[in-house]
């Protein structure tokens, strides 16, 4: 395939329905009269464009497309073309469509020009000056109107789906050649319109692939779905005008109702779905929160930025995300739980409802549907279409939002924006018995008994942390919080279903000998993180990576390898997530995220669901009360039973290879005495630093931390409470060292400012006290790893921060830690 070449759009075989025969008739008829006059200016190139016209400007797809039209080419002129009274009102259509889905920018506002006018009509009804002056100024046209009514007779929608192609392309063929881009459906494809289910299943939708008309006729009756007919006449009225060169791409676009920013078009047939579901708190087989996620903005940002592409090489592209999300996922997760009945069913509750109900009038679609839609058939293994075309010819990284976070984003976005949002609001629900059924139904799919996967232990941890968590949202935190706990919660009762499935399989996991770990346990901003990844250079060291903690089992067990490659699922995952939600610049100056690096294993003690962190992100006094109750016992021991799946995972890549484990949390100091009898052959590398040093920059990852879970609490409240959190750990495991002089060559103290000014001396010191070897490769790779850190450190802005600003003085700091403050005087860390 020549780059750059105007690429013919194929011709199909098979005949056409009569009616759109002679549609497509009129309108070749149309574009031979056009053509009879003089010829045509060549084209200008894709990169050239400075005036552009777009159709269906307020539509869901676009407004997004102009969006992004705007914004990828500074220079650019959209005209736009609205039906209205008159210029300023088509104007106002925009503006107004724009800012309902939060994406005006009054920087863009002088580059668009509205046009009053209609697709149905000749001209679009404009003046012949006007539409002369159009033909003249216009580089490329975006053709997106379109009545999207999937149940529709053709006669229904023919105007302006089919017959507004012939001003389209007089617009695109007089004076001068432009580029046609069109919008067209994935629809035409009766395995993608079934959801590539029954007869189907094993389908797959080449670039190359055409509709077969005969199947079509077969499944798509013309007075029932004219819609998928109307848009197979304009793609081959695009085909005929190219016998003039004039350069054209259709873009078949998947079925959407949301955007990345979570913007849903709430009266989509999917959303009344939804709506109808959330009302009656019942759902028919197979709705899913998987259906139909490539968001409208990704979908436009693709599109736009292919046709700006002057080596684009293909005529047409599937624009779809055709791969499985990493797990499946149910309403359920987010703590919306419905009961599941049959379509029939779910038909009469909705009927009983009349015109009240979302879905009034939609039932001939949905019976149209229902033997495809509404079935139990796996909603995990992604959509068999071949994407190679749109990541061949768009000129940026396509980054698809993972399903979770469509889901939050859709959330957070009906909340706040209920006057758009007709149907009923969600209301998730934070409750025990729907999150281990959930959790149930993984473990019976797996063949695993409940009580191997959820042990009597594991069920009160997980009673405890929701009783604590919806007791503290009364007054501290947002109701939104619930989904988002429920998920987190119901992820980790997968995981652990997971964890018990592959010790069933590998039952030689249990086997496992962790020796003589290595735990770095200073308090937080004391160098930990610099310490940690840099010691975990060392050949004779493992150490957990975070995407490998939050996702300890890859199912298909194939460690020796996809796993720690760019190939892991897991990586892929978390990368995914991360990159969404902007992570890494939501701790820029804070905290490091990256995937490739090993990270604190408080994740290993989330899937006990007893840890720490969850009274650090979240105000749950009560549940900090459980913990120092019932101690942590159970959860250290899953931790240790975890690090045996991890030893042995390494070890299906690498059978001869025995480590010892390199991890780090400031946490574990919270539980200094059930660390030590966990792991009694451990030895302990403690940072230390003056606390006036790192509690104000605490004070600040804190308050960081809680913004993004969406937690209300003031700065003087973060202040008190983790001044009081964080003194009293570090007191508490002084006096257990002060208490247990035989456990001193098992320790090591490493101050903060040793360690920054020579981190590498700060590492031989380590080891000659332990009495390991230094190998030169070891001491090589943690000199380039430093030397690339210090690269990106000089980069970075700088973490301000004052400790007045949450209320706390500094006497008030070395008052709290004077224990610990004694304590390190005595080792000489610091001076009396």
């Amino acid at each position: 395939m020549q780059k750059g070449s105007n690429m013919e759009i194929p011709e199909l075989q098979g005949t056409l329905p009569p009616k759109c025969r002679q549609d497509l008739d009129m309108i070749k008829t149309s574009i031979r009269k056009v053509l009879a006059g003089s010829k045509p200016d060549a084209a200008i190139s894709a990169d050239s464009f400075r005036n552009v016209f777009l159709t269906g400007g307020t539509g869901l797809i676009g407004r997004f497309w102009l969006k992004e039209l705007l914004q990828q080419k500074e220079d650019l002129i959209v005209h736009c073309l609205i039906r209205a009274d008159n210029d300023e009102m088509a104007y106002n259509r925009i503006k107004d469509a724009m800012i309902e889905a939060d994406i005006w920018d009054d920087d863009h506002s002088g580059r668009i020009k509205a046009i009053c006018g209609d697709i149905t009509l000749e001209r679009f009804g404009l003046s012949r000056n006007v539409f002369d002056n159009l033909c003249s100024q216009i580089d490329a046209v975006y053709h997106l109107a379109a009545d999207v009514a999937l149940i529709a007779s053709y006669d229904k929608i023919r105007e302006v789906n089919a017959r507004s192609m012939t001003s389209i392309l007089e617009l695109c063929l007089q004076n001068r050649l432009k580029h046609l881009f069109y919008a067209s459906t994935l629809g035409v494809f009766p395995a993608y319109f079934f959801g590539f289910a029954k007869e189907y299943s094993g389908h797959f939708i080449s670039d190359s692939q055409k509709p077969d008309i005969d199947e079509m006729k077969r499944k798509f009756p013309i007075s029932i779905v004219g819609y998928l007919w109307s848009k197979l006449v304009s793609e081959q009225a695009i085909r005929y005008a190219q016998s003039s060169t004039m350069p054209a791409t259709i873009f078949r676009l998947p079925k959407t109702h949301m955007a990345s920013n979570g913007y849903n078009h709430a009266y989509d047939i999917d959303c009344r779905i939804f709506g109808a579901a959330l009302e009656l708190k019942i759902v028919p087989p197979g709705l899913s929160p998987h259906l139909y996620n490539e968001p409208a903005d990704i979908l436009a940002r693709i599109c736009t930025a292919i046709s700006f592409n002057p080596q684009k090489g293909y005529p047409i592209y599937h624009c779809s995300n055709p791969n499985p999300e990493f797990e499946e996922l149910k309403y359920s997760d987010f703590g919306i739980n419905f009961r599941e009945v049959s379509y029939e069913e779910f038909k009469h509750a909705c009927q009983t409802r009349g015109s009240d109900s979302p879905l009034y009038s939609y039932w001939p679609l949905l019976d149209y549907l229902q033997p495809y839609i509404f079935t139990n058939q796996s909603i995990n293994d992604g959509q068999p279409i071949s994407d190679k075309a749109i990541r061949t010819d768009c000129r940026f990284d396509l980054r698809w939002p993972p399903l979770v976070i469509n889901h939050n984003r859709t959330y957070n976005w009906i909340c706040h924006n209920p006057e758009q949002w007709p149907w009923e609001v969600p209301e998730p629900q934070l409750n025990t018995g729907p999150l281990l059924e959930r959790a149930a139904e993984h473990a019976t799919n797996l063949q695993i008994p409940y009580e191997t996967a959820f042990p009597e232990w594991m069920e009160n941890a997980v009673h405890q942390q929701i009783k604590a968590f919806k007791s503290a949202s009364k007054e501290n935190l947002p109701s939104q919080r619930f989904s988002s706990n429920a998920y987190l919660i119901s992820r980790n009762l997968l995981k652990n279903a997971e964890l018990a499935y592959e010790l069933k399989r590998f039952p030689e996991i249990s086997n496992e000998e962790i020796l003589k770990p290595v735990f770095i346990i200073g308090i937080n901003r004391t160098g930990t993180t610099l310490l940690h990844r840099l010691m975990s250079r060392g050949q004779r060291f493992w150490a957990p990576l975070r995407y490998e903690m939050n996702d300890p089992v890859l199912l298909d067990g194939n460690y020796r390898d996809v796993a720690w490659t760019n190939h892991d699922p897991r990586r892929k995952y978390f990368k995914s997530i991360s990159d969404a939600i902007g992570l890494q610049e939501r701790l820029s100056g804070l905290h490091d995220v990256d995937p490739d690096e090993p990270e604190e294993d408080f994740y290993l003690l989330n899937l006990a669901f007893t840890s720490w962190i969850f009274t650090v992100v979240n105000q749950v006094p009560d549940y900090a009360d459980w913990i120092m109750n019932t101690g942590s016992g159970e959860a250290y021991r899953h931790h240790r039973r975890i690090l045996q799946h991890f030893s042995w995972q390494r070890k299906q890549k690498s059978p001869h290879d025995q480590r010892n484990w390199l991890l780090k949390m400031p946490f574990h100091l919270k539980e200094l005495p059930t660390l030590v009898e966990t792991y009694p052959d451990a030895v302990f590398i403690q940072t230390h630093r003056s606390p006036d040093s790192f509690m104000g920059s605490w004070f600040s990852f804190i308050e960081r931390m809680r913004t993004i879970f969406g937690d209300e609490l003031s700065r003087f409240d973060i202040g008190r409470e983790q001044l009081a959190f964080m003194s009293d750990m570090l007191n508490q495991a002084m006096a257990m060292r002060k208490l247990s002089p035989e456990l001193d060559n098992r320790f090591m103290d490493i101050h903060y400012k040793d360690l920054v000014k020579d981190p590498i001396q700060t590492v031989h010191k380590i080891y000659n006290n332990f009495e390991w070897e230094l190998d030169d490769q070891s001491l090589a790779r943690m000199q380039t790893w430093l030397t690339r850190q210090e690269r990106a450190r000089k980069k970075e802005s700088r973490h301000r921060y004052d400790i007045n600003d949450y209320g706390i003085s500094s006497d008030d700091i070395f008052k709290a830690f004077d224990p610990y403050l004694k304590f390190a005087t005595q080792r000489g860390l610091f001076s009396s």
